[in-house]
């Protein structure tokens, strides 16, 4: 069994299958494609718009390439809802779409904004078309991917992530017989602009690696200058970004208990999480999930 993937416009999923197979890239990672779901409100002419129905039609019947995606595990624990109550928690599998963090600054916070409790994800809207949140029995995928909207990219977070990288592929052939070296433990613990997890392999690699990768933006401010007669200042706060390979498991937690954090996970928005946990591979005994596409040139079908 395999599944059949119509991004409905652009999409971390699409535009990875888009990089491995040029057939499924022309039919639904050109600009038309593109524009007929990001631009509705710019068409002025139907013949300006993609064959929608041959497209799709030519993508069911031709498609019979089973690639194969690694699905990676989330796990999120939510604030109890009363004090005589623990933390509950929630796993997710999720096949390599970006899990991005929201949140805002503790002192800029609302006191009743972050308190509503729910550990359930909200409705999304029609245009968005993503499929409700799936049990650990199958990775939470829709059928139609569309790029879900994050809101305000400027929102702020004290955060702390704790991240572990794999061994490098040296260390790992020096001593066959012996077990792999543990992996190393890493620390991050700023402010941070956006927090961004992918279990995707790279654009145009055919085969996965076992690892996650996270770009990560992060709040740094510039020393004060002076600016006679007037007293120091501080200049404007800048945005620093990085990407981190090779990473087999993340915790992340905010900086202050109080706030809870919002996860997005496959298009898939969950509130009111004390704090989240990754892993690179899902604890249970399926490991990829398979999507059609056409074909791909680096290995056989």
């Amino acid at each position: 069994r395999w599944v059949l993937i119509v991004p409905l416009g652009s999409h971390p999923v699409a535009r990875y299958l888009g990089s491995v197979d040029y057939r499924y890239n022309n039919f639904f990672q050109d600009l038309a494609w593109k524009d007929l779901f990001n631009k509705l409100e710019a068409q002025s002419a139907a013949q300006d718009t993609p064959d929608i129905v041959s497209r799709i039609t030519q993508y069911i019947a031709g498609a019979n390439c089973a690639h194969q995606l690694p699905i990676a595990e989330a796990m999120l624990t939510y604030k109890q809802k009363s004090p005589d109550e623990e933390s509950s928690q929630k796993f997710i599998p999720f096949v390599g779409v970006s899990t991005s963090l929201l949140g805002c600054d503790s002192d800029d916070a609302a006191p009743s904004g972050s308190s509503v409790l729910s550990s359930t994800p909200p409705s999304t809207s029609p245009a968005a078309k993503e499929a409700s949140p799936t049990p650990p029995s199958s990775p939470s995928v829709s059928g139609g991917l569309s790029s879900p909207s994050q809101g305000v990219g400027a929102e702020l977070m004290g955060l702390q992530v704790d991240y572990w990288t794999a061994a490098p592929p040296a260390d790992r052939k020096r001593e066959v017989e012996k077990k792999d070296l543990p992996a190393t433990k890493n620390t991050l613990k700023c402010t941070f602009r956006s927090l961004q997890v992918s279990r995707l392999p790279g654009s145009g690699e055919a085969v996965a690696t076992p690892a996650m990768s996270m770009t990560v933006v992060t709040k740094e401010k510039n020393k004060k200058v002076m600016f006679l007669p007037k007293k120091a200042k501080d200049k404007d706060v800048e945005s620093k970004s990085q990407c981190i390979e090779g990473i087999s498991r993340l915790i992340c937690t905010a900086k202050h208990q109080q706030n809870m954090l919002r996860v997005l996970i496959d298009g898939v928005e969950w509130n009111d999480v004390k704090f989240f946990q990754l892993a690179a591979q899902w604890s249970s005994h399926v490991k990829h999930f398979p999507i059609c596409i056409f074909g791909h040139s680096k290995s056989a079908c």
